[in-house]
């Protein structure tokens, strides 16, 4: 069942594109380590993680090469240490206190750490992410650090309404900084398994596909 649901999500993404040129991230929150081998054997690389303790867990197990585990949830300053240099990319950051403790915890390891800035389109106070008001203070603090890149953005869009518009928001806030800041943020990590293929549409790079892979939790 697996195998097939990966196979229906990549024809999925290549129906969007024409090529794959999307990264597909699995989402294997509370899945066992068995079925990252399985999703992993059949082609997936890259799967996403949203609690420090069993994204070590995992990690820890099994980290093939050509494997790469992403962090894509809440992430205690307490518990920097654990997922710096282990993760190929951290999705959630959103206030200058986190990227100060990952820069710091990246410059004693000797890695540079690379980030996405994590927005809160919808100003809901159950998901973490920075205001769009405060994302261009956060930008000018953040690339003051040396032991991080920010490669881009992620949002998670309020689940009930029309992402299209939340999609085609973070695109625009992504353009304006790059002209602001004179960067390039390649990345946007937005879509899920809902609505990932409108993400796509809009200008995703990564989407994070939990429930259409593995199955409900």
């Amino acid at each position: 069942m697996l195998i097939h649901n990966l196979e229906a999500v990549n024809e999925e993404i290549i129906s969007c594109t024409g090529l794959n040129q999307v990264t597909l991230i699995g989402v294997s929150k509370k899945k066992s380590v068995e079925m990252i081998k399985e999703a992993f054997g059949a082609g997936l690389k890259d799967f996403g993680e949203n609690y420090v303790e069993e994204f070590v867990s995992k990690q820890t197990e099994y980290h093939p090469t050509g494997l790469n585990y992403h962090f894509i949830g809440r992430l205690p300053t307490k518990k920097v240490r654990k997922v710096v240099g282990k993760a190929q990319l951290i999705h959630s950051v959103d206030s200058l206190k986190l990227a100060s403790k990952i820069d710091f915890v990246a410059s004693e390891e000797k890695v540079s750490q690379e980030i996405l800035i994590q927005l809160n389109q919808g100003n809901e106070a159950s998901k973490s992410g920075i205001g769009i008001i405060e994302i261009e203070s956060l930008f000018k603090s953040i690339l003051q650090l040396s032991n991080i890149k920010i490669r881009g953005l992620m949002s998670i869009p309020p689940l009930s309404e029309d992402g299209r518009a939340y999609f085609i928001e973070l695109r625009e806030i992504r353009d304006f900084l790059e002209i602001k800041f004179g960067i390039e943020l390649p990345f946007l990590s937005m879509g899920m398994s809902g609505d990932f293929k409108t993400a796509i549409e809009e200008g995703a790079t990564h989407i994070r596909v939990g429930t259409s892979i593995f199955g409900s939790r």
